[in-house]
């Protein structure tokens, strides 16, 4: 079942105990974690993102595109603390009502990522075979991977 890419940002916005890490990339990267988790699970994605393995992982613009999109999301450019640009997103409302399945899903990724530092947890995303087993510049097919 694919979700709206809107509910699946306030979910993870409204849930995750460290709002300030959640940056477009981090976010980007949760979501992707929680399709492979989902494909793994039930095969099917649990969003309808076609996944590409660009330069940094898996990442495409369809979860700040979306962020842009809705009126309740705030998309806030900061740095960080070494200076460099870094565009966290923001949602302060309740979390959206969500099937049990994906709820469990998400509080997994949540779960799994929440102590990992940001080289920990990219060092975890790119353990996913997905990643691991593809190269650069490529869409993620999950099916190939399971």
């Amino acid at each position: 079942m694919t979700n709206s890419l809107t509910d699946l940002i306030k979910y993870f916005c409204s849930k995750y105990p460290h709002a300030q890490e959640l940056s477009k990339a981090r976010l980007t990267k949760m979501i992707y974690l929680a399709d492979w988790e989902n494909y793994q699970v039930n095969k099917e994605q649990i969003s309808n993102i076609n996944w590409y393995f660009d330069n940094f992982g898996p990442y495409v613009t369809d979860v700040i595109d979306a962020a842009y999109t809705d009126p309740e999301i705030r998309v806030v450019s900061t740095r960080t603390i070494y200076g460099t640009d870094k565009t966290l997103i923001e949602y302060k409302g309740e979390p959206p009502r969500l099937d049990e399945n994906t709820i469990s899903i998400l509080d997994k990724v949540i779960d799994e990522t929440k102590p990992l530092s940001w080289k920990s947890f990219i060092d975890y995303v790119y353990s996913t075979p997905p990643i691991k087993q593809s190269t650069r510049y490529n869409h993620l097919d999950f099916a190939n991977f399971s």
